[in-house]
């Protein structure tokens, strides 16, 4: 203890949480034996008022430049501290409880730890059908558009408004594990904001996605046209639509990743994201998930050596000069 002691904390998570400041701890080169005793209980030290407000002063600030990420986006549904004007509930200022839990969540569910109810074999959660874009018989849509899923379906569990946003199958608190989530009116939250309903839907602004998809951009469609396979770090096979960027693969957990590179060494969190089904051997698909991070706050930094930074509407990547865009489409 008679050193002196420097300690940087640095963090740019997978999940999209923001990199901490540096927190830097100094102690005095030289101590007092009777000062560098331990402290019992029961027995009074000098030193034990400064070294508590020094422990909290260092979770405040690891905990606090965690959260900051999702916490300050319109994804940020608790009653807490965030941004003015967005949806938000009184009954609890939890955030991440509205998609995840660490315990009891879907096991069938295309993303982790989910926490909501799914729609199921391309239905809405809250029933009727979705209309997808192939329905409007673009000539140039050269690929397979499938049913709507993957990872798709989890945003769409709360974007298409047809269930509450506090349909949570593992709810604040003990005893609270219900299977469908509340079913379509949830746990009966009591919302707030301009565009929530009573009964805690979305219902109005650029958020409610809805069900009628043939207005976005396509989902569940194979990239670049389809055609493409991989194996370990090799990408196999030729795009039918030569309009397209070529991806990126690898083998990671036994499983066959591809994405579209935006900059940085490997795979990181500010490149695009393309999901292959269990099912139906379509290849690399263009997910709501390959444009979009839910975790993101605009202008928060990518990881260090991307040169990124996260765009409005959680876009992975700023679109300024249209780089979303750009980074799949040769235009």
């Amino acid at each position: 203890m008679a050193q002196k002691v420097q300690n940087r904390v640095r963090h740019a998570g997978h999940w999209g949480v923001p990199g901490l400041t540096s927190v830097r701890l100094f102690n005095q080169a030289k101590e007092e034996r009777d000062e560098m005793q331990l402290t019992w209980p029961g027995r009074p030290s000098r030193r034990g008022a400064s070294w508590s407000a020094w422990i909290a002063a260092l979770l405040l600030a690891v905990c606090g430049g965690a959260s900051a990420g999702i916490a300050d986006t319109k994804h940020n549904l608790g009653s807490g501290p965030g941004p003015a004007g967005r949806n938000q509930t009184s009954d609890t200022a939890e955030i991440c409880v509205f998609c995840h839990t660490p315990h009891g969540g879907d096991v069938n569910a295309p993303a982790p730890l989910w926490n909501k109810r799914l729609g199921a074999a391309g239905a809405p959660p809250g029933g009727g059908s979705y209309t997808t874009y192939d329905t409007l018989q673009t000539p140039s849509l050269d690929g397979t558009v499938a049913a709507v899923g993957s990872i798709s379906m989890a945003c769409l569990s709360c974007h298409d408004g047809t269930q509450a946003m506090d349909n949570i199958i593992n709810a604040p608190g003990s005893g609270g594990l219900v299977a469908d989530g509340g079913g379509n009116d949830g746990r009966a939250f009591t919302w707030t904001g301009s565009t929530v309903n009573a009964a805690g839907r979305i219902s109005g602004g650029a958020a409610l996605i809805g069900t009628d998809l043939s207005n976005d951009h396509p989902i569940g469609i194979q990239y670049c046209g389809g055609g493409l396979t991989g194996s370990g770090a090799v990408v196999s096979g030729t795009c039918r639509d030569g309009d397209f960027v070529q991806p990126l693969t690898q083998t990671i957990n036994s499983n066959q990743v591809f994405w579209v590179d935006t900059g940085g060494a490997g795979k990181q969190r500010t490149d695009l994201p393309l999901y292959v089904r269990a099912t139906g051997g379509l290849g690399p698909m263009v997910e709501c998930a390959s444009c979009h991070d839910p975790h993101v706050s605009t202008g928060q930094a990518g990881p260090t050596g991307t040169g990124r930074v996260a765009g409005e509407t959680f876009l992975r990547i700023s679109n300024a000069s249209s780089a979303v865009c750009t980074a799949c489409h040769v235009k």
